[in-house]
């Protein structure tokens, strides 16, 4: 749909929603970033000149200050695209479906849990990842939200400890489940 970097897209959108047709005031915001008016994000110096080779925005000019920066109808236009993209790549990430507690991740997650004898601590992930890992940060990890849908399920407990640490262990209705073979 278009070649400026995802960067540049957010700058476009961000000037789109922002500019009611009398310009957005760009402020200096130090080491090499700029400032719209109005917003709470501050946007890198080269993510600007993409928007004006495009002819997407017009006016404001970094070494002299003359004046806000405007969107054009071209800019308005795939302003639009990339909000109805984002929109439907958003309404797409709401509709998968979320991790069951009768999944076979979820079910190799239980039979790993329940190899430990007592309960076992639980390792967030700390790349920003969504994943927990059991033991240690190198143990068998899965994804949050699978571990909640065994805890939803009544299938393991989760104690959630004061200093922000978190243990697991297999509840009798996992156990059950798991001798069932299910």
């Amino acid at each position: 749909m278009t070649t400026l970097s995802p960067a540049s897209q957010k700058l476009l959108r961000e000037i789109a929603r922002r500019d009611k047709g009398h310009g957005v005031a760009v402020r200096y915001a130090g080491r090499g970033r700029w400032h719209l008016d109005g917003s709470c994000n501050d946007y890198n110096r080269g993510t600007f000149p993409p928007l004006f080779e495009a002819d997407l925005v017009v006016g404001w000019d970094e070494h002299d200050d003359d004046g806000p920066l405007s969107i054009t109808d071209a800019g308005r236009k795939l302003a639009g695209e990339l909000d109805a993209e984002a929109a439907a790549q958003q309404a797409a990430k709401k509709a998968r479906p979320k991790p069951s507690a009768e999944g076979a991740a979820a079910q190799r997650l239980l039979r790993e849990i329940a190899k430990r004898s007592e309960s076992t601590l639980i390792y967030s992930d700390s790349r920003g990842r969504r994943t927990w890992s059991l033991g240690s940060h190198d143990g068998y990890r899965a994804s949050a939200d699978t571990w909640l849908a065994l805890s939803g399920a009544d299938l393991i407990h989760i104690e959630y400890g004061f200093a922000g640490g978190r243990r697991v262990s297999v509840t009798d209705a996992g156990r059950k489940r798991l001798a069932a073979g299910r």
